[in-house]
This record gives structure tokens, C-alpha cells and sequence, in this order.
């Protein structure tokens, strides 16, 4: 886990790399449960039900959930990583002026897709989960530089097979974006979700928010009884096919709204025709291009960085579980506000893992000349000790090692050798070296007996200890 993103009421997104094996590595953005709610049974339950749903949804223009990484007290979410901003960041930059209404049809007609995809999921067993987003805002569509529109954030999403249920009377979602139907408590099904599609498709072709009060109860009141404009009366030139669309999915009756959201879909297409994708990256790229860009250096570092040798510089759990750096360079769903780009915590985060880069190697070298010592003063200080009959064994099969003169070669069998009277010595020479030699050979030699091979083929032993003692014979 890298630098946090975005960061919202429930979680933060953090920028992280999926390491695998055989060098397989992804960008990913983890999200991670505050800790004043990771202990709480109902955000849990809450969090591992968003996981769960929002895996069964499989459509390009929904962002899933990869994993579900529970590390009490620590829980986390790892999702796709999107390259992109939010809408409410899209539309910020963009005031005061509206939003082109093909660039507006394209958007919410990729939304809807990926909607009807999350309407029409099923459970393991082919049973429908009857799933309701119940938070489609600007703050949950992700737009991204190559000009696809992504649904996040299932967090209070309802289903049949949801763990979790909503306590009644509890009102869970943004005020200005639910359906009558929602604020009042009652039964709600996917025209819920084309209701706040509605919302959301008015505001991007007006420029404005529809109800937006300072006061919530106010707020109320506008979305029960308030008169809707037509956006063609804010805005001149708008087709009045769009006008019509735009009414039919902010009807206050469910039953006069769009049955589906692919209904609603095909309906926009015919009003009017949507600009591409390339048209749409280009928008994007328009508005909130710097950021993108800032963003795409951090994950470069991400990915450039030597995560070995940095998280050997590193306390073992400041690597595991805490940011490397807060940069919030942009949003990244999840209902969650953007940040303002941070350029000297994204200065100080790349100079920071360049000298980790840069200092890292020293520790594995290091490392490496100590072993290296200790193995030689073991060597030179540690008694041989008996060798098994199985290890001699085995050990005696290996070929040989070119350590001796070729003269030596010529020696007894490896049975001979060791039954035989030891080599003469020097007068006055000590003949305390080495005494586990002929102890470790003798007990070795009956397992042996019936393969002999020359005593020096092998020139060594390995004691119990894993140790290799070369034999005195051969030196």
C-alpha cells in the first residue's frame, strides 16, 4: 500500500501493487476501512456485503472488488485501479458552463449499461439478487483518460442475499439524488437507480444542481413536490427528445419512470447520438489533464520502486500497514471527495524511494559478507560430528569435485580407507585434529559396504548439522 487517493466517511483508497508470483505484479487501489469502524459488526458487515454483490456484477462499466484482505483489526478491499477522475471532479472544473449533451449522453448512457448489468446479477446459484445501487451520484462515476464511464461504490447497495439490512427507518444514501420512493421509506427496486440517473443526467445538461438546499428539509420538499424545468428552458438548443427522456426518469410515480435501465439507454441513443470515446477522453483530458498526469508519475514510482530492498529499509509493520506517503493527487470513487493535487508530498514520496532505491542494495551485501564469515569461522572453529548413514549415503553418489591432485585419485575404496591405520605423522605433530573423522566414516562404512567408491571421489562429508567436513585422508 502506497499513497492514500481519496479518502471518504467509511474508507481510504490507497494507490498499491499486487505482487505474485514468478514476477507477476498490477496496479491496484485498496480500500481500507476506517479503524473506529472496522470494529463495528455492522460496518463489517456492511463492507465484506459491498464486496461480495459487487463481484457478481460483471460488466466493463462497473469497477469489481479482486480481493478481501482481513488483517484484524485491519480489513481491505482490493479493486481494479482506475486511471480517471469522479464526475463531481469533472463537473467542479467545469463550471460554470454545462456539459456538451452528447459528451452527457455518453456518459450516463455507459452508466446505464453497466447499471442494468448490476440490475440483472445473480447469486452463486443462478438466483436473481434483485440489486439496487441506492447511491448513483457524480461522486460514484468514475470517468476515465480513455473515455469509459465506471460505476463504484456498492457500499449501501440492497439485495435479497444481503447479509446486512438497512434497521427500518434508517435513511441510507445522498439526499439530493434518491427517489420519492426512498426518502419515504418504502419498498425500492431498480427504478430507484433510474430515478438518481435522472437526477444526475439533469444536472450534467443544466449545470446545476436540481435539489440542492442548505437546508434538508428543504431538500425534501423540492424532490417531493418541487416543478422540474426542462433543461431545454436552462439551456437553449437542447433537443426536446432529451427533455422528454430526462422527464420520464425523474417521474415521482415509479411506475411512469423507464422500466429499465437498458429501456433508458435506448431511449437516449435515439434522442441523441453519443460522442465517442475518443471524443470523451479527449473532454477529460481537458479538464483534468495536469492531475492525470501527476497521477501517472506516481504510479510510475509505484511501479519502479524495488518493493525488496525498500521494505528491508522499513520496521515490518510500518511496510505492511501503513502509506508510504499522502499525496492525494485525484478521486477515486467509493462516494469519496477528491483532493487537491499535492506536488511536494509527491516530490518528497519519489526522492524519498530513489535514495531507498538507491541504499537498498547495501543491506542484502552486507547481509551476504556476514553469512560468508560466519560459515568460515564455523568451519575453522566446530568439530566434525557423526554423519548418518543415509546423508554418507547419498553424498557418496554425487560426482566428484576437481579439489585434490590427480595423483590422489588412485586411492583405497572408501571401505578400506577408513578400517585402515590412519596416515603417519610428523614426529611431535598433534593428533588431536579432526578426531570425529574416522568415528563418522567407520559408522558410515556399513551402509556402504556394497557400492565402494574411491574414498576421495568424494572428498567431503555432511555432518547433521548440514555442515561440509572434508576428510583428513585426502589432504
Amino acid at each position: 500500500m502506497c499513497d492514500a487517493i481519496a479518502s471518504g466517511g467509511m474508507a481510504t483508497v490507497h494507490l498499491a501493487r499486487l505482487m505474485g508470483p514468478e514476477g507477476f505484479s498490477r496496479t491496484v487501489a485498496v480500500k481500507q476501512l476506517h479503524p473506529q469502524f472496522s470494529r463495528d459488526p455492522e460496518f463489517v458487515a456492511m463492507f465484506l456485503d459491498e464486496a461480495r454483490l459487487a463481484s457478481r456484477v460483471r460488466h466493463p462499466n462497473v469497477v469489481s472488488p479482486l480481493d478481501v484482505i482481513s488483517c484484524p483489526p485491519e480489513l481491505f478491499m482490493v479493486m481494479e485501479y482506475v486511471h480517471g477522475a469522479s464526475l463531481s471532479r469533472l463537473l467542479k472544473r467545469a463550471a460554470p458552463a454545462a456539459v456538451s449533451p452528447r459528451v452527457a449522453v455518453a456518459i450516463i448512457g455507459q452508466v446505464l449499461l453497466g447499471l442494468h448489468a448490476a440490475h440483472e446479477a445473480t447469486g452463486e446459484g443462478g438466483e436473481p439478487l434483485e440489486l439496487v445501487h441506492r447511491d448513483i451520484s457524480p461522486q460514484n462515476i468514475m470517468v476515465t483518460n480513455d473515455g469509459a464511464a465506471r460505476i463504484v461504490d456498492f457500499g449501501i447497495a440492497k439485495a435479497k442475499a444481503r447479509s446486512h439490512q438497512t434497521d427500518p427507518g434508517k435513511l441510507k444514501g445522498k439526499l439530493g439524488y434518491m427517489a420519492p420512493e426512498q426518502v419515504n421509506l418504502e419498498t425500492v427496486d431498480r427504478r430507484a437507480d433510474i430515478f438518481a440517473v435522472g437526477v444526475v443526467l439533469w444536472e450534467l445538461l443544466a449545470g446545476r444542481r436540481l435539489f440542492s438546499s442548505d437546508n434538508p428539509s428543504a431538500s425534501v420538499q423540492k424532490l417531493l413536490h418541487a416543478e422540474i424545468a426542462l433543461p431545454s428552458k436552462l439551456v437553449p438548443d437542447l433537443p426536446p427528445a432529451l427533455d422528454q427522456v430526462v422527464l420520464k426518469a425523474l417521474s415521482r410515480p415509479p411506475a411512469d419512470r423507464f422500466q429499465s435501465a437498458r429501456a433508458m439507454a435506448e431511449a437516449l441513443d435515439r434522442a441523441v447520438t453519443p460522442c465517442s470515446m475518443l471524443e470523451l477522453a479527449s473532454w477529460v483530458e481537458s479538464l483534468v489533464g495536469e492531475e492525470l498526469e501527476a497521477r501517472s508519475e506516481l504510479v510510475f514510482d509505484v511501479e519502479s520502486l524495488d518493493f525488496d530492498d525498500f521494505t528491508l529499509s522499513m520496521p515490518q509493520s510500518a511496510a505492511f500497514a501503513q502509506p508510504v506517503g499522502v499525496g492525494t493527487v485525484a478521486a477515486l470513487g467509493a462516494g469519496m471527495e477528491d483532493g487537491p493535487a499535492s506536488q511536494k508530498s509527491l516530490t518528497a514520496l519519489t526522492a524519498h524511494r530513489r535514495a531507498s532505491s538507491r541504499k537498498g542494495w547495501l543491506v542484502p551485501v552486507t547481509a551476504g559478507f556476514a553469512i560468508a564469515a560466519l560459515v568460515v569461522w564455523a568451519r575453522t572453529r566446530r568439530t566434525p560430528e557423526t554423519v548418518t548413514a543415509p546423508v554418507m549415503a547419498a553424498h557418496a553418489a554425487l560426482p566428484a569435485a576437481p579439489l585434490m591432485p590427480t595423483a590422489l585419485a588412485q586411492e583405497p575404496t572408501l571401505d578400506a580407507a577408513v578400517h585402515a591405520d590412519p596416515p603417519s605423522r610428523p614426529q611431535g605433530a598433534s593428533t588431536s585434529e579432526k578426531p570425529g573423522l574416522r568415528k563418522a566414516g567407520t559408522q558410515a562404512s556399513a551402509s556402504v559396504r556394497s557400492k565402494p567408491v574411491k574414498d576421495c571421489d568424494v572428498p567431503y562429508v555432511i555432518d547433521k548439522n548440514g555442515v561440509k567436513r572434508f576428510k583428513e585422508v585426502c589432504f
